[in-house]
């Protein structure tokens, strides 16, 4: 599994969005907009979405825990 991250519409302000994992989706949400969700099935690609306001951006991006622990724990 690699980082995965989705920009819509770049080049404009947007807002921020965090990312937990759920089995083999990738969950994106927006701290500032409590409905949005993006899920991106890492695995096959496959994409869903709730409740899409086309006039805000959301972006972010997702590293897998397992690998962000060994690049914080490199002694």
């Amino acid at each position: 599994m690699e980082m995965i991250n989705f920009d819509m519409n770049s080049g404009q302000d947007g807002h921020k969005c965090s990312a937990y994992r759920d089995g083999d989706w990738i969950v994106f949400y927006c701290p500032r907009c409590t409905n949005y969700e993006r899920r991106i099935n890492w695995r096959t690609g496959e994409t869903k979405s709730k409740n899409i306001a086309k006039e805000i951006r959301h972006f972010g991006e997702y590293f897998p825990v397992e690998f962000r622990q060994i690049y914080e724990n490199m002694n």
